[in-house]
């Protein structure tokens, strides 16, 4: 973690330990102005922001880069000058992903400029993103990337990754949960860190 977001983190985990104390370190050295207290909501609320900066901190990191970089191959088709209509979009679209595209297991993604519309995937060659191209936004699209994998293990993982990196409008994290996938480290450093928070800053009931 960079100094910066570190110290971020740190501040951000000081709130809440001196909101934690308050009553107890005031009672020795009284203390003048509004007392800070917790709830849940500003528990919540620093939860949040606490997983913001770890996953901006991983996001720039060498094991980030590692999980991008491991795939097979990378395509682009672009969909200007593909012919009038959706209809003649999808068949362009058809003839290169069978052309060009080899691997049953791919993760695609639609761009509108250097915009992320939607990420999406596909496993043993089923759901194609053709289908997606009857959705109401594909009009804003203008191309798309297709990522392919040999083997299915590592594809949830980069669709997830992918989201948290390009943020798409339309699309939302997926994380990957079935066994034997590798699993999202941005989701899983989130869930930590939400068990962790909570644990620590548990609310009397």
């Amino acid at each position: 973690m960079t100094s910066h977001t570190k110290l971020k983190f740190e501040t951000e985990l000081t709130k809440l330990f001196v909101a934690r104390t308050h009553e107890l370190t005031s009672t020795l050295w009284p203390k003048v102005g509004k007392a800070p207290y917790l709830t849940r909501k500003k528990i919540l609320l620093s939860v949040d922001r606490l997983q913001s900066l770890a996953e901006q901190n991983f996001m720039k990191s060498n094991e980030a880069k590692d999980i991008f970089d491991d795939r097979d191959y990378k395509k682009q088709w672009h969909k200007s000058g593909k012919g009038y209509g959706l209809s003649a979009k999808q068949n362009s679209f058809k003839l290169w992903y069978d052309a060009h595209i080899k691997t049953k297991n791919n993760v695609y993604i639609f761009w509108n400029g250097s915009r992320c519309l939607y990420v999406g995937r596909t496993l043993n060659g089923k759901n194609r993103p053709t289908s997606q191209f009857e959705k109401y936004w594909f009009g804003k699209c203008t191309r798309v990337d297709v990522y392919g994998f040999h083997g299915k293990r590592k594809v949830p993982c980069f669709e997830c990754m992918a989201t948290h990196k390009w943020r798409p409008q339309f699309s939302k994290i997926t994380p990957a949960s079935k066994k034997y996938y590798r699993v999202c480290p941005v989701c899983e450093g989130k869930e930590f860190i939400e068990n962790e928070v909570k644990s620590l800053f548990r609310l009397k009931y």
